[in-house]
């Protein structure tokens, strides 16, 4: 029983490597042998192993992520062209790519980012809230500010490259997934002696506007030396650096839904444009140290370079 549970839990850690190439590369069609590579298994296991850990074949995976990242644009950037966000995102042209965003969500691309109001997913059998994080900057006139929106800190930081140590789950972002993956990086990451020595994040791959929750990715991560050995469920990956709006905050645990709202909408309001790259938190304390219990946090969305 040991050994079969370290081995499927070494397929879900070579699976969260294959994830990430893919979403890494969505502007290109990438060959299977390639995907297979950077998980190493052999093309034949790929799309078993792959939809047993996943619930979705790659061919089904890579084409999701390339349709939401699309939507993801349309309502990040209302300047971007269709046309553009097709080609970047990987399709041939922006006909294949309205038909496909018309099979998936229901509506036009353009509809879409004029409704802002809901998406549609499998032609409309099951309909999601759409929850918009790219708040209209005029909207928070008649919004009652809680007292720690005024305390919020924001800065451009250039972010270098982290190592870090990973535990993935898959389903809805709150409390439940999060505590989940971080008691497994914690269980991994005290014995071995990494706590403490360097920074904690919680990363956050989709935008859960246009993701279905059960889809969602959230990673649990500890800052690791490179090449630094893992086992079980915990992977190595690297969170890559660049340009990063940071929006520091100190929150109760029921604050963090509202202090990543009021992030985004300082975005929308700063002019600068939000990357694909995924967001993160940042933890600076134990709160059990903290005289309210709260967390000190950064949040950090990745910025596109400025032309």
């Amino acid at each position: 029983m040991k050994v079969m549970r370290e081995t499927a839990m070494e397929y879900r850690k070579r699976v969260c490597l294959a994830m990430n190439h893919i979403s890494g590369n969505l502007d290109r069609e990438l060959p299977l042998e390639e995907i297979a590579g950077k998980a190493s298994f052999s093309i034949f296991h790929l799309h078993r192993i792959f939809k047993a850990v996943v619930g979705e074949t790659v061919r089904g995976f890579t084409r999701r992520l390339r349709l939401e990242t699309a939507a993801h644009r349309l309502l990040a950037n209302r300047r971007e062209t269709v046309t553009r966000i097709a080609l970047d995102c990987g399709f041939s042209s922006s006909q294949n790519f309205a038909k496909a965003f018309r099979q998936y969500f229901g509506v036009s691309p353009s509809l879409y980012r004029k409704s802002k109001k809901g998406n549609m997913i499998g032609n409309g059998e099951n309909v999601l809230s759409l929850r918009v994080y790219y708040t209209e900057t005029m909207e928070l006139s008649h919004r009652n500010i809680p007292s720690w929106r005024k305390e919020m800190k924001t800065e451009i930081r250039e972010m270098p490259d982290y190592t870090v140590a990973y535990v993935r789950k898959i389903g809805a972002y709150g409390k439940e997934t999060c505590a989940e993956a971080f008691d497994e990086m914690m269980r991994w990451a005290g014995p071995n002696g990494y706590l403490g020595k360097g920074p904690v994040f919680g990363m956050y791959w989709d935008n859960p506007a246009v993701t279905p929750p059960d889809r969602c990715r959230t990673d649990a991560c500890v800052a690791v030396p490179p090449g630094t050995a893992t086992n079980g469920q915990v992977g190595l990956q690297v969170i890559t650096g660049g340009s990063y709006a940071v929006c520091g905050f100190e929150l109760g645990p029921d604050e963090f839904p509202q202090a990543w709202d009021e992030a985004f909408a300082w975005l929308v309001s700063s002019g600068y444009q939000c990357d694909d790259r995924p967001c993160f938190e940042m933890y600076h304390n134990n709160t059990e140290e903290h005289p309210e219990g709260k967390w000190i946090v950064d949040i950090c969305i990745p910025l596109k370079k400025m032309c």
